[in-house]
């Protein structure tokens, strides 16, 4: 991607085989959106079984979460069709980038001649997200909360609750955070016409981490995950540490003879 603007330029496998760069384009924001909703979908499931949600949001869930899903599938499709003719915006764009031809020289494709449209109507879907994802946490704490003082679960289970809540709550926060923070630099390129080929490949670079952080934070908060692992390095360690003995104790059995 060539933030501030709406353009950039490929070089995986599915441009080798003539696969749309617009259509390459919907597929990676349409990923990016499900990995968000993945998130959210944890902390409704949350909400639902362990804050005793009202009948209300029992009867609309699954029609609340399938129609963020049907956006995060259609809501970019229509920028395919507002395309420009490549051979008239892709030199106004390298013009404007001109520290672009410094390193590349290939083709570029553009998205949309201006991006504020395309700006604005992903910050509003992530901001109502993330809106979403924040009142679910919050209705979560404070309706576990309120059982503990209600005493009308045992302690035992309000604390395993609690815990669960609090291990799941860090394990998706690392992973929003490795969302976020490149997202918010995207705005203030885009907001601020800055341009740095530097950041924004870091920012990307960050983003496709994503499943790499949500797997060592998965295994490291999780108690039984944590100690399996745990127990996997010291058995491995156990494992070498016996087999230097026995060739030890074995030199010097034979030496012992000669």
């Amino acid at each position: 991607m060539l933030f501030p603007t709406a353009a950039g330029y490929a070089l995986g496998l599915f441009t080798k085989i003539g696969v749309d760069l617009a259509l390459q384009t919907t597929v990676i924001v349409v990923e990016i959106g499900m990995t968000i909703l993945s998130i959210l979908v944890l902390f409704e499931n949350r909400y639902t079984f362990l804050a005793a949600s009202p009948k209300f949001w029992i009867r609309v869930r699954r029609s609340v979460i399938g129609l963020f899903y049907i956006i995060a599938c259609i809501y970019f499709i229509p920028f395919n069709f507002m395309v420009p003719d490549q051979s008239a915006v892709g030199p106004a764009i390298i013009k404007r980038l001109e520290d672009l031809r410094c390193f590349y020289t290939g083709p570029i494709f553009v998205l949309a001649q201006d991006a504020t449209l395309v700006a604005w109507s992903t910050s509003i879907k992530l901001l109502v997200e993330f809106t979403f994802i924040i009142v679910l946490v919050a209705r979560t704490f404070t309706n576990i909360v309120k059982q503990n003082k209600m005493a009308s679960l045992s302690k035992n289970t309000i604390a395993l609750q609690k815990k669960f809540f609090v291990s799941i709550t860090i394990q998706t926060s690392i992973p929003i955070a490795v969302i976020i923070l490149p997202l918010v630099y995207c705005a203030y390129s885009l907001s601020q016409g800055f341009y740095s080929q530097a950041l924004n490949n870091i920012c990307f670079l960050i983003i496709s981490s994503h499943g790499l952080v949500s797997t060592i934070a998965m295994l490291l908060i999780h108690e039984p995950y944590r100690n399996v692992l745990f127990k996997c390095g010291e058995a491995r360690r156990e494992s070498r540490t016996m087999s230097v003995s026995i060739v030890k104790s074995f030199v010097d059995r034979n030496s012992t003879m000669h």
